[in-house]
């Protein structure tokens, strides 16, 4: 209950930082959607992906004191290259108290001013100030902090700050720059936490002719390849729908699987809405590589696992990449790029936020009129081809969509509507039961801890989402956000050394949600 009232008490916070957004001028360096990004072409590696991610990244082959290089090769690549060198991500603690050493700092200044103790502000209203001040973007509200970006500039006069009023935070990253580095590398297999091809436990990472390996994150062009990799393999069960283009006309690709049988209810999970979470997409191809690997393999004693009969009932809908442009800028450009890449005239900057361009909820607080802005609705509901393709695709599943999961970094939570007030749906017991299950199961797989609720007490305001559209629109029977990995350790930047076990958790919450519809 303290922690909850501790979230609640950030109401105020989300509200100021809106109210920040709308302002025009001003801009840093740190600016997300800066007039001069204009997208650049880069040169054509005809050996695929793997050849341009040795290029940009020798630490895979180098020693680990090559790192610093990778940023300049990238900069050599794309001249309109991002740096965050300096620039740091802290966490704010929930559940912090004024320590000590500030309260003897406070009674000698008192001695030697002669005078009486001064209020000091409440820690809500130090937290709202050192975001107003100090911090380019609120990246999550977690189960205990705030993660917030501190450009290099200001991180001086921020530490003084928290040390003035004695307030809690962890310096999380202290330099973005080279966490961003970290998220290009490739993972020896020998290094792998998880992975035991060699011994033939998870064979489904070893696929013939596909560039996917899950032990880095992998261009668009390795998805695509590796759906049609998936298609000509498994043909009898899987299909290649493609749903719509983005602006830049890259495919919106959708694979199903399936047994054919007219009965089925679907489930339709996406995934790496934001550009900068290549978590989701990594994660959600990985799971459906083992669910292709698993479905039709006979169930032989000692001869391995085999896809459970709940999930063989299911006609599966995979988005692995729903938001392509983005996700290809935030690789080659700027990492921490969130929309997709929507050119506004009038402002001259880019971007949409996806997850805020849906019909429900459209507009309120927790989004923002301004174009270049992170949580940037657009013009209108539905004015980008991402959000209507995925609109015109769902609306004809009404009959038959028994779920929607749209996959996300980070926090590890399981979330259902509604994002943009605390309102009940009429389905929510059940939404409760199955996340319950979920977070269970979870922590029976390998002791993650996910937290479950409504997505507006778990995240606060997120009006526009997609989930919430499907609630209210489609109606089926359950509806889900999953947060992936971490709770703010690393956020967006996470290592690609989580790939596999963030893969696993997703196909644990895919067969939870198949025992549970009915």
């Amino acid at each position: 209950m303290q922690l909850r009232l501790w979230k609640w008490a950030w109401l105020p916070l989300v509200l100021l930082i809106a109210a920040k957004m709308e302002q025009v001028g001003g801009r840093n360096y740190l600016d997300l959607a800066r007039t001069d990004n204009r997208l650049t072409r880069l040169p054509f590696f005809g050996g695929g992906v793997g050849h341009l991610l040795r290029y940009l990244h020798p630490l895979a082959i180098n020693p680990a004191s090559e790192r610093g290089r990778i940023s300049e090769l990238r900069s050599d690549l794309d001249a309109n290259y991002v740096r965050y060198r300096g620039a740091q991500l802290w966490k704010l603690n929930f559940n912090a108290t004024r320590g000590s050493s500030m309260a003897e700092r406070e009674e000698e200044e008192e001695e030697e001013a002669g005078e009486e103790r001064q209020v000091v502000a409440s820690p809500d209203a130090q937290f709202n100030e050192v975001v107003a001040l100090f911090g380019s973007e609120v990246w999550n509200i977690n189960q205990d902090g705030i993660d917030i970006l501190i450009e290099q500039r200001n991180v001086a006069d921020a530490r003084k700050f928290m040390e003035k009023v004695g307030f809690s935070y962890n310096v999380m990253i202290d330099d973005i720059e080279s966490a961003i580095d970290e998220t290009y590398v490739e993972v020896p297999a020998v290094e792998h936490p998880l992975d035991s091809v060699r011994n033939n436990s998870l064979p489904w990472m070893e696929r013939p002719g596909s560039l996917m390996s899950w032990r880095r994150y992998h261009d668009q062009a390795d998805i695509q390849q590796f759906l049609q990799t998936l298609l000509e393999t498994y043909s009898e069960n899987v299909e290649l729908i493609q749903i719509g283009v983005t602006r830049n006309k890259r495919p919106l690709e959708v694979i199903r699987v399936s047994n054919g049988n007219p009965d089925n209810w679907a489930v339709f999970v996406d995934a790496g809405l934001q550009a900068r979470d290549w978590l989701s997409p990594a994660a959600l191809t990985y799971a459906i590589s083992k669910l292709t690997h698993l479905w039709g393999r006979p169930k032989v004693k000692g001869q391995g696992q085999r896809a459970e009969k709940a999930m063989r009932r299911i006609d599966w809908y995979f988005l692995p990449l729903a938001n392509p442009d983005g996700y290809q800028y935030s690789r080659h450009t700027d990492r921490l790029w969130t929309k997709n890449r929507a050119f506004d005239s009038e402002s001259g900057c880019y971007g949409v936020n996806l997850d805020r361009n849906f019909e429900y909820g459209w507009g309120g607080t927790g989004s923002t009129s301004n174009p270049c802005k992170n949580l940037y609705r657009g013009a209108e509901s539905f004015s980008e081809p991402e959000s209507r393709a995925l609109r015109s695709f769902l609306s004809g599943m009404r009959e038959y969509l028994g779920a929607y999961v749209s996959l996300g970094g980070y926090g590890q939570a399981i979330t259902y509507p509604w994002g943009d007030a605390d309102y009940v749906t009429e389905n929510q017991r059940d939404l409760k039961q199955t996340a319950r299950r979920a977070v269970l199961a979870l922590r029976r797989l390998n002791q993650a801890e996910y937290s479950a609720g409504t997505s507006y007490r778990q995240k606060l305001a997120r009006p526009g989402n997609s989930a919430d559209w499907v609630q209210d629109r489609i109606g089926p029977q359950m509806v889900f956000n999953m947060f992936l990995k971490d709770q703010g350790r690393y956020g967006y930047l996470l290592p690609p050394h989580y790939i596999v076990e963030s893969g696993e958790e997703v196909f644990e919450f895919m067969r939870t949600i198949a025992q549970q519809l009915h």
